[in-house]
This record gives structure tokens, C-alpha cells and sequence, in this order.
């Protein structure tokens, strides 16, 4: 048998989750072809990580970029996003030695994973994302990432009228336990959520560390302002605050939480939409979760986590549902403890 059809039959192996007998043809191809060692490396990488042994796999997939520099274009298909990146060193990135919710420094490697092989990649970021554990928290960070989290270059992309009726449903959910109207967005996005707003009638404003989204926002007549929400100053305080899909971004979830707290009126609501890696969706996906490959998240939450977070900053969850509009997320109603 040629080395290229042992390796696709490794990989084959490997994709229906016979992870021995497919490290068992790796590591023969890797011993009697070593030009196809980082190939195999790549591979055996992702059985390390699959077998529980997430450092192993981090030392394999970086062996593999090192030596074979533009691996991706041997190993993904011909319209994958990243078929011609080219790995040119690791990048310096902040190092995350402790859990961002507790503190605690006690925290073990949960998972490692090539973030090339996700939709977007951006070559601002390493190739290799490693998550650190916290059992206490029952909470997942990313062990590395860059200060700078927001490199956006693309167009925005416009807003989907299907999620207008979404939106109104949540805006309904969210209005039972809110006294007023007055309703502020952190992270605007393609603004689906602020038009649904205004339309039922709601005061609102919204933010985001995106220009052209707030550009957009204005462009529709929107309120709306760019600026990083723990940095955000405003008199204000708001029935509703909405934070859709923003925490899994934050370095700082504590911070975060504290300043929605802070910002909402004492008979206000937040809503939150976050992953939940411990989600029904999550486990049965398992190794396949594009959630685990997002280079853009440095914290996934359980609904553990999630609810010790909100404690810690004076809140309380009363509704918590399974995201409609993303897989594996779910979506949390809280009010002040009062």
C-alpha cells in the first residue's frame, strides 16, 4: 500500500473514532516515511487530544506546523478557508494561568485544537488553541489568546429578517420581568436585535467595539455607539439589557457581568445568550463542536459556571432556555437579588 493510502486510511480510522488503530498506522507511516512525519504528527495530535491527553496533542500539532509550515494545504480540502495559510512562528499571546472566575490556579487541560481547520480563520491568531479546566467553576478558558481580540477586516454581514421574529420572542420573554422599555445592547452585531426593539416600541441603544456594525446601525437610524463595554461611561440606567452572544469574547466575564449589573435598574432584566459547552448538543457533537475551534471565544461556560458568575455579581437567573438561533448555546433570563 502507498504512504498516501495508509494515511487516508489512518484518517479514516481516526474520523470514526478508532483512535488505536489509528495511531497504530501513524505512528508505522511516521517511522517508515519521515517526510510525511508532520502530516502524521497533525493527526496523532488530534487521537492525543481525543484520547485525553490535550498537551500531547498541543506539542504534536505544533511539531507538525513547524516542520511543514504550509501543512494546511495538504491536509484541507480545496475550498477550506485556510487551504493556503502559512504558519510563520508562533505569535506572542497573553498567558491565562488562572480561572477567570475564581481565581484558581489549579486548573488542568481540557481540550487542544487546530483553529485553521474552523470557518474564518484569522492569521492573527496561533494556529493551536489549548483549554485550561476549572473544576471548582465547572468553567473552560483559553490558556492563550491575543490582548487584542477584535481583528475584524470583513464587511459586516447584513441583517437575516428571519431572526426579527426571533428576536421578538426573546424581547417578550424578556419584558416579563422588566418594568420598563428603555433597553440597551452590548455587542449590536448586524443589528437584528435593535430593529426588532424599536418596532415593538422600545427605547434602545446599543453598542458594539465594531465600527462598521455601529456604522450600519446608523445607517438604519439606530441608536447606537462604538465602545467597549467595561469602558462604556453613561448616566443611564436600563430596563432591559441584552448581551447576545458577547461573554464567550471577554477576557474578564467578572468585570463584564459587574458593569450589566451596575447599568440595569433595580426592576430590570438581563439577557444573556452564551455556549454552554456542557450543553446536550455539546456532548453528543463532542470532538465535532465548531464551538471548540472558535478563535474568537476565550471562555465557554456551563450553566454552573454561568449561574456562579451571575451570583457573584448580585444577579439571579430566572429562566434559562436552549438557543433556538445557535447550536450548543443557551440563553438565560436574570434579575438583581433582590
Amino acid at each position: 500500500m502507498e504512504p498516501i493510502e495508509e494515511f487516508n486510511k489512518a484518517s479514516v480510522l481516526l474520523e470514526k473514532a478508532e483512535y488505536n488503530q489509528a495511531a497504530e498506522l501513524l505512528f508505522k507511516l511516521r517511522k517508515q516515511n519521515p517526510a510525511m512525519a508532520p502530516l502524521c504528527d497533525y493527526q496523532l495530535a488530534a487521537v492525543a487530544n481525543a484520547q485525553g491527553d490535550p498537551m500531547m496533542a498541543y506539542k504534536l500539532y505544533y511539531n507538525a506546523f513547524t516542520r511543514m509550515p504550509n501543512l494546511t494545504s495538504v491536509l484541507y480540502a480545496e475550498k477550506a478557508s485556510s487551504k493556503n495559510y502559512i504558519f510563520t512562528g508562533k505569535r506572542n499571546e497573553q498567558e491565562r494561568t488562572s480561572c477567570p472566575l475564581c481565581g484558581n490556579t489549579d486548573t488542568t487541560p481540557k481540550w487542544c485544537y487546530p483553529l485553521p481547520e474552523a470557518i474564518g480563520y484569522n492569521s492573527f491568531f496561533n494556529p493551536i488553541r489549548l483549554w485550561m479546566y476549572c473544576a471548582p467553576c465547572h468553567h473552560v478558558f483559553a490558556r492563550h489568546f491575543p490582548e487584542k481580540l477584535f481583528i475584524y477586516n470583513d464587511s459586516p454581514r447584513s441583517p437575516q429578517p428571519s431572526f426579527f421574529s426571533y428576536y421578538s420572542d426573546v424581547l417578550g420573554r424578556v419584558s416579563q420581568y422588566a418594568s420598563g422599555m428603555k433597553l440597551f445592547e452590548v455587542g449590536i452585531g448586524a443589528c437584528e436585535c435593535l430593529l426588532a426593539a424599536r418596532e415593538i416600541g422600545f427605547d434602545a441603544i446599543g453598542i458594539d467595539v465594531i465600527d462598521k456594525h455601529v456604522r450600519m446601525a446608523r445607517d438604519y437610524g439606530l441608536n447606537a455607539e462604538t465602545a467597549d463595554f467595561v469602558e462604556y461611561e453613561t448616566g443611564d440606567r436600563f430596563d432591559v439589557i441584552i448581551m447576545g452572544d458577547v461573554l464567550e469574547h471577554v477576557s474578564d466575564p467578572v468585570l463584564a457581568m459587574n458593569k450589566a449589573a451596575e447599568l440595569m435598574k433595580e426592576d430590570g432584566a438581563l439577557w444573556v445568550s452564551t455556549p454552554n459547552f456542557d450543553s446536550a448538543f455539546s456532548i453528543v457533537s463532542g470532538h465535532k463542536d465548531g464551538m471548540k475551534r472558535q478563535q474568537y471565544h476565550v471562555n465557554y461556560f456551563s450553566r454552573d459556571s454561568f449561574y456562579s458568575l451571575l451570583n457573584k455579581c448580585g444577579l439571579m437567573p430566572v429562566d434559562y432556555t436552549i438557543s433556538e438561533r445557535y447550536n450548543g448555546s443557551m440563553e438565560v433570563i436574570a434579575v438583581k437579588n433582590r
